[in-house]
């Protein structure tokens, strides 16, 4: 699943404090394995959030600086657990001002584009998608690990605490039992 916006990036020179938003919704369950933005010159930051019903987590900041790209892998305990129809967020804050010693030229509007003088909006990070019944066991074994009570709360894995009944398969007869 890709998660960015290669197409409408808009940097206007001369300017700190810009914003770039890019939102997917997952189609399957998803263990988030790691977070890496990839931004170009002006890129200062991005962060990375979930959105499951009213509920808005930020699942990762981190600087930006385009000489020195990372990859931020999260703890297995702590990797967000997200159920299908989660919408992931991110948000890339750019920088064209001086005080950004990446920019050569801060009168330049910058685009989208594959050269370092153009930009792009990325999270190039690494996600596993999940049947109904691992989502369940790996919710489950956390819970137990971490030895999570009912009023505990883990962020990124809005479904951690709820008891989610798994449902044996329909026989293969076609009978349904």
């Amino acid at each position: 699943m890709g998660l960015g916006d290669g197409l409408n990036i808009d940097v206007r020179p001369g300017e700190s404090g810009q914003e770039l938003h890019a939102f997917a919704v997952l189609e399957e369950h998803t263990k988030i394995l790691s977070f890496e933005p990839h931004l170009h010159a002006p890129g200062a930051r991005m962060c990375l959030e979930a959105i499951w019903g009213n509920l808005i987590e930020t699942l990762t900041c981190a600087g930006y600086d385009h000489n020195w790209v990372r990859q931020y892998t999260y703890d297995d305990d702590h990797a967000p657990l997200l159920p299908k129809g989660t919408v992931l967020h991110i948000v890339g804050y750019m920088d064209s001002s001086a005080g950004n010693p990446n920019v050569t030229d801060t009168r330049n509007w910058q685009g989208s584009g594959n050269r370092t003088v153009t930009n792009m909006f990325i999270d190039l990070g690494s996600r596993v998608a999940l049947s109904d019944e691992q989502f369940v066991r790996e919710m489950a074994e956390r819970r137990e690990r971490l030895r999570l009570g009912p009023n505990d709360h883990q962020v990124g894995c809005p479904l951690c605490m709820a008891n989610i009944p798994v449902f044996p398969a329909a026989a293969s007869d076609g009978s349904g039992r």
